[in-house]
């Protein structure tokens, strides 16, 4: 279960409360110590961990509410540190890396982190892209409404943010969740890729936006009963996506 929004938020605005415990993954102490000094200035508590096994294990120690995590470590990558991580939470995983290509940004998102930033940055840049993950995971007092499909063999919650295929939990980022959840509530249209991206990226639509493809393929792994012949999230070649199905209201 996840707390996300679903609305397009501005990664670079201000929110002064969005504040909390972060856990910073790097062997490099220089870095450390620059995130170190730049969130504790805004108000956060940040932990940190010098490779990916004291990371996993100052995690299940501090629960923090968000990580920051490199790649380049001795011993276990950030990559599979990530993965592991998505196996135990669903906080905001940001991975910043010095590593700058497309194919290590894809392979970083495809690995559950829900942001990519790389070396050199900026500490402001980084401090508003952490708020914004972390204030998309604050509940939302509004009516329950989940709507289901296929009789109710897949049923997502959009206050929850939970989805549940065949009467079991699917884990799903937050970024996936967003995506998913938009798809299904306009089921039946098909959405241009301009609108998706910015829908499920907002501000970072540019940067973040290339990526779709590998949101649309993990999600159809995760709900569809073959995603090689999808049978919710269809792609419409040149034009972008439809969610296939006439959604009904399941019981709160």
């Amino acid at each position: 279960m996840i707390n996300d929004g679903l609305g397009v938020e501005d990664p670079l605005g201000e929110a002064r409360g969005d504040t909390g415990r972060v856990l910073v993954v790097d062997d490099n102490t220089g870095i450390q110590e620059l995130l170190d000094m730049g969130l504790s200035s805004e108000g956060f508590e940040v932990i940190s961990a010098a490779n990916a096994a004291e990371g996993i294990a100052k995690f299940l120690e501090t629960r923090p509410n968000a990580v920051l995590v490199d790649v380049l470590m001795p011993g276990m990558d950030g990559y599979e540190l990530c993965q592991r991580l998505r196996e135990l939470t669903d906080v905001p995983i940001i991975i910043v890396s010095a590593l700058r290509n497309e194919a290590e940004i894809i392979k970083g998102l495809d690995a559950g982190a829900d942001d990519y930033v790389t070396k050199p940055f900026s500490v402001n840049e980084l401090t508003a892209r952490l708020r914004a993950h972390m204030r998309r995971r604050r509940p939302r007092a509004t009516p329950e409404r989940r709507v289901a499909f296929e009789g109710g063999q897949l049923v997502i919650d959009l206050d929850a943010q939970r989805v549940v295929r065949d009467q079991a939990d699917v884990h799903v980022s937050p970024t996936e969740f967003r995506l998913l959840a938009y798809l299904a509530v306009n089921a039946g249209r098909v959405i241009p890729h301009k609108e998706l991206i910015t829908q499920v990226w907002g501000a970072d639509a540019e940067r973040l936006g290339p990526y779709l493809k590998i949101y649309v393929r993990r999600l159809r792994q995760k709900i569809e009963a073959d995603a090689a012949k999808p049978r919710f999230i269809i792609s419409r070649h040149g034009t972008g996506y439809a969610f296939q199905g006439r959604p009904a209201q399941a019981s709160a």
